[in-house]
């Protein structure tokens, strides 16, 4: 994992802060009014603090064990670019399927924007076809 670029190393940590549940600090790595993309399209676009505390909570939700493996990321000036592991367990209500309590492993890629060294701007593409077949869904 390359850390030669101050934005991958502000990734690192707020991958530390999604795992701890440390919210505050998250939502202080961002700039007001960010946006995160869904290139999925399992979720409309979300923009600013209030439209990402519902998602994380709805990530909590359907999954209160969730933990976010950060496998590759390297950056070149604003960007950032991640491949990360989310295994967690099915408990509740998440992509619009009811809890199985089946464990699950998915693969994402993300690439982060930057703007005076926060967060601005992501998007995110999810396996979710992967995640359907070990929920069952």
């Amino acid at each position: 994992m390359s850390i030669d670029n101050p934005n991958v190393e502000a990734v690192k940590r707020a991958v530390g802060h999604v795992n701890r549940r440390e919210f505050e600090q998250l939502m202080s790595m961002g700039v007001p009014g960010g946006v995160r993309h869904d290139l999925a399209g399992a979720y409309p676009d979300l923009a600013g603090e209030g439209e990402v505390r519902d998602f994380l909570g709805q990530l909590l939700q359907g999954s209160p064990d969730f933990q976010i493996h950060l496998e590759d990321a390297f950056g070149s000036g604003d960007r950032v670019c991640t491949r990360i592991r989310v295994e967690g367990t099915h408990a509740g209500k998440l992509f619009g399927q009811e809890g199985t309590g089946r464990p699950f492993s998915v693969n994402q890629l993300n690439v982060y924007r930057f703007a005076d060294g926060k967060m601005a701007e992501s998007w995110q593409l999810t396996d979710l076809a992967g995640f359907m077949r070990q929920i069952g869904g």
